[in-house]
């Protein structure tokens, strides 16, 4: 099997990554919140763009399109992709959607198909819409993960779902199933794509881990067609020339190939290096047969001979999914296809390329790939995994995105704008950020920190570390003996009036001079990983988090006490500070308060799952709490009784806010979701616009 096949894998580190990263930040307003603020619209504020697995257009309205997402979501344009909005999960959430298939004869009519990887295994299955994708139910093969669907194009009840664990077949759209490949067979599994003859639904071509394979009678009998090709080839996708269904083109790890005799010979294609690509999608061309698009994991390929030449139409970095050729009226005369056209004033037809990409979101070329633009206004699924805030200046919010390409980014508008901030990391990625007096701090996965000038918009290498015993209120024994990069991993940052604590892998550390220099601060005979930290105004007050026990310093860290949950928690992840003697505690197996400074604990469990919290907000009237996948929780009685936020208007409970942090200029609310991005609620009831404006004439 070839080592680079399955192109949308999540491996388990990058996916628990991905969920416990995910950061809220929260600005509440001066005035006492009440229920009516459930009540109000989350705005999406972006930034657009995401993933995109599956792409699809309605074959009786070209304009309708659909494109669904690698956990579980599926989103829909009616205006040929100018516009997008969310239609909800299909399923289990994080399931990767594989295909959307709209019925040719009744556009309300959805079929999907998916699959999922968790500790249990994989799974999946088809889902079915009868309202344009509003609601979803299964339509079995539930615990199958379906890596491929296809619908005849001869008999359109028909459906074939291609599986791990075998191919199956509907003849009745997904109402009964039937498995037509042997249970158990050695090479007859994992199956990664399909294409069924255009012309008689029996005849189903199917692509393995391991090489293709054919049948003649819906599925009796299988016989293995891969004479000409390489052998240990993932075919990842077939196509059948609807012109000539004898032509059969399929894409595999060894390259592209085509078939003139219906898959009994492949010809191997030239012009596409296999090296380092593989190609998840092939697509013809309706109004030019010879004339096919290759969506590789290196851009897009076009040929204009039926595969002898290709060129590449797209930028190398673009990595493309899914494909959707189609054949559109032009508008004389202009040469694009716009949302605003709504009448046609010619007959004549050209080719409309859509392409469902990694990272960039859905992008368009009405010139058959000459020129692009994206189509992401509405699909905002990008990942937050972190996230902060400007005290000083309301609208101004970084956040760092999740496999994106532009990552650090920023707004100064509250979300209608972004703009990537990575001039000067040299390709060093970064994994938290925080808003310093000094302005943006980004942790960087290789250790220590960078510092963003506002002005220059470059980020410089921050930090030396002094190497001589002390502690936060300066005092120090000995001389400095030398000094070296900052360089430790941070997990977190709290600064005072004077001062900065980094929580880090090799132990806290502390600066006075805007993160220039770092100290050491011992808590103990070994320098222990640090998970959180928080710090007084004075800097007087220490708390941190260290191997699942809470230690405590009143004096800026020349002594410490340690504390401990009770032992059924599962030990501290993070503590938050709500007052001068208010502590909480998020622990593996729940949240807890503590109202005397940490000597007593108890748990707050009313209402409330019993599993790690992702983090807490505490405002007059209204505490917040986020459980981990379990979604957003409520109390107005300080925590005696909880209710889950169960849907706002414009945000579902389903999206996963897993983090939440108090701001400073609090007339809105910025929410930076696992899936979708940022949301924003106006609590005033004014255009952000407007309250920006006006914040920043009177600075």
């Amino acid at each position: 099997m070839c080592l680079a096949h399955k192109p949308w894998h999540l491996n388990d580190m990058s996916f628990r990554i991905y969920r416990w990263l995910v950061v809220m930040v929260v600005f509440f307003s001066s005035f006492s919140l009440c229920g009516s603020m459930f009540a109000q619209t989350w705005m999406s504020m972006g930034p657009l763009g995401g993933d995109v697995r599956s792409l699809t257009a309605d074959p009786s309205q070209p304009r309708v399109l659909y494109l669904g997402t690698a956990d579980g979501y599926i989103f829909g344009s009616q205006d040929a992709g100018e516009h997008w909005r969310s239609l909800g999960l299909v399923g289990p959430a994080n399931g990767v959607i594989t295909a959307i298939i709209v019925d040719p004869r009744n556009s309300e009519t959805l079929v999907a198909s998916m699959w999922t990887k968790d500790a249990n295994g994989e799974g999946g299955g088809v889902f079915i819409s009868r309202d344009s994708g509003r609601t979803w139910q299964g339509s079995g093969l539930g615990g199958h993960a379906i890596r491929a669907l296809v619908q005849s194009a001869s008999e359109p009840d028909v459906l074939v779902a291609g599986a791990l664990d075998g191919v199956f077949r509907s003849n009745d759209l997904g109402r009964n199933w039937e498995q037509i490949t042997p249970s158990g067979d050695s090479e007859l599994r994992n199956f990664d794509s399909l294409a069924l003859d255009p012309q008689d639904s029996k005849i189903i071509y199917a692509g393995t881990f391991h090489l293709p394979w054919k049948t003649l009678d819906g599925g009796k009998d299988w016989a293995p067609i891969h004479r000409g090709m390489i052998d240990d080839s993932d075919v990842l996708s077939l196509a059948v020339d609807a012109s000539e269904p004898q032509r059969v083109y399929a894409s595999a790890c060894s390259g592209v190939y085509r078939s003139e005799d219906a898959g009994s010979y492949w010809n191997k294609i030239e012009g596409i290096p296999f090296s380092s690509r593989r190609t998840p999608v092939i697509r013809q061309d309706p109004l030019h047969p010879l004339v096919l698009f290759a969506g590789t994991t290196e851009g897009l390929w076009k040929t204009t001979d039926g595969g002898a030449r290709w060129r590449r139409v797209s930028p190398r970095d673009w990595v493309i999914n899914s494909l959707v050729i189609q054949s559109i009226a032009r508008t004389s005369p202009a040469s694009s296809y716009t949302a605003e056209s709504s009448t046609m004033e010619s007959s004549e037809e050209q080719t409309r390329v859509l392409i469902g990409t990694e990272q960039r979101g859905v992008l368009a070329s009405d010139d058959g790939g000459d020129h692009f633009r994206e189509l992401n206004e509405g699909f905002h699924h990008r990942r937050i995994v972190s996230l902060a805030i400007d005290a000083d200046r309301p609208g101004r919010v970084a956040a760092v995105l999740a496999n994106s390409p532009d990552s650090p980014v920023e707004t100064e508008d509250g979300g209608r704008t972004w703009s990537t901030i990575s001039a000067g990391l040299n390709a060093n990625a970064v994994t938290r950020i925080f808003s310093s007096p000094r302005g943006w701090l980004a942790a960087l996965a290789s250790g220590g920190f960078a510092r963003f000038d506002a002005q220059s918009r470059r980020w410089t290498r921050l930090g030396r570390l002094i190497d001589k015993p002390g502690d936060a209120a300066g005092t120090v024994e000995g001389p400095e003996i030398h000094s070296r990069r900052f360089d430790a991993v941070v997990n977190d940052l709290a600064c005072g009036e004077a001062k900065c604590f980094a929580a880090t892998q090799e132990g806290l550390f502390f600066t006075s001079d805007n993160g220039n220099t770092w100290t050491v601060l011992s808590f103990t005979s070994a320098n222990l990983p640090v998970n959180s930290v928080r710090v007084s105004g004075d800097s007087q007050k220490l708390r941190i988090v260290s191997s699942n026990a809470m230690i405590f310093s009143d004096d800026a860290g020349r002594t410490w006490k340690w504390h401990d949950l009770p032992l059924d928690s599962g030990g501290a992840i993070r503590l938050e500070w709500a007052a001068v003697d208010t502590l909480f505690a998020a622990a593996r197996n729940g949240l807890y308060i503590s109202r005397d400074d940490g000597a007593r604990w108890e748990k707050l469990q009313s209402g409330l799952p019993a599993t790690a919290p992702d983090d807490l907000l505490i405002h007059a009237g209204v505490w917040l709490v986020s459980m981990r996948d379990r979604g957003l929780f409520i109390s107005r009685n300080e925590g005696a009784s909880w209710s889950r936020v169960k849907e706002l208007d414009g945000w579902s409970a389903d999206d996963q806010f897993t983090m939440l942090a108090n701001g400073i200029n609090g007339e809105f609310v910025y929410a930076g979701s696992a899936n979708d991005g940022l949301y924003m609620l106006d609590l005033l009831g004014r255009s952000a616009a407007g309250r920006f404006e006006s914040a920043q004439d009177g600075k």
